[in-house]
């Protein structure tokens, strides 16, 4: 686990990218331009062995573009020990907090959209995710860069959600809840 928080580390560091291996910065000198020739192939190398991540460690790369987006806007954000609970973290926003379920995404589910779960497994059967259970679900089109900040409510008691930033002619839901932000901040 160490070799992935390093590229984590990494990722965070120089030339961040949601949800992507690094990018690096253009150098000017033919040594500096050489040695980017090797980050690069590096960055390439990085980004083929992150598109081949089980689907776990996709999602904790997901939290932690959640965690950086979040913090970068100055919500406070919390996570709790272990993973026994249906939510990933608690926003503190003014005291007000939201207990938080992160869904990431970077595959198309049909024509336009994206889906992501909105839902747990209990046993075998896909149990929705409930007022009772998280106040708001994060999902985020890592491929695309897009946020949906989505309140319960809004979708329960729904098992998957499909997002279409493309538009659909079926009509898209939750497209008003794009980079809606002000649901964890309680504000319109």
């Amino acid at each position: 686990m160490s070799v992935w928080i390093g590229d984590l580390m990494a990722v965070a560091e120089d030339g961040y990218e949601p949800g992507r291996a690094p990018k690096h910065r253009k150098q000017a000198s033919s040594k500096k331009m050489q040695a980017q020739s090797a980050s690069e192939n590096q960055a390439e190398k990085a980004h083929v062995k992150w598109k081949h991540l089980p689907p776990k460690l996709r999602g904790e790369i997901g939290e932690l573009d959640f965690l950086r987006k979040a913090m970068g806007m100055e919500l406070l954000v919390s996570k709790p020990w272990g993973d026994s609970y249906r939510y990933d973290f608690v926003v503190d926003y003014k005291g007000r907090l939201s207990r938080t379920q992160v869904r990431s995404t970077e595959y198309r589910s049909g024509l336009n959209g994206y889906a992501v779960h909105a839902s747990v497994f209990v046993g075998k059967k896909a149990v929705p995710l409930s007022p009772k259970d998280i106040d708001v679900l994060v999902a985020y089109v890592s491929t695309r860069d897009i946020w949906y900040v989505v309140p319960v409510r809004a979708f329960y008691p729904r098992v998957s959600l499909c997002f279409y930033p493309d538009g659909s002619t079926k009509g898209a839901l939750f497209e008003k809840y794009r980079e809606a932000w002000w649901v964890l901040m309680r504000r319109k």
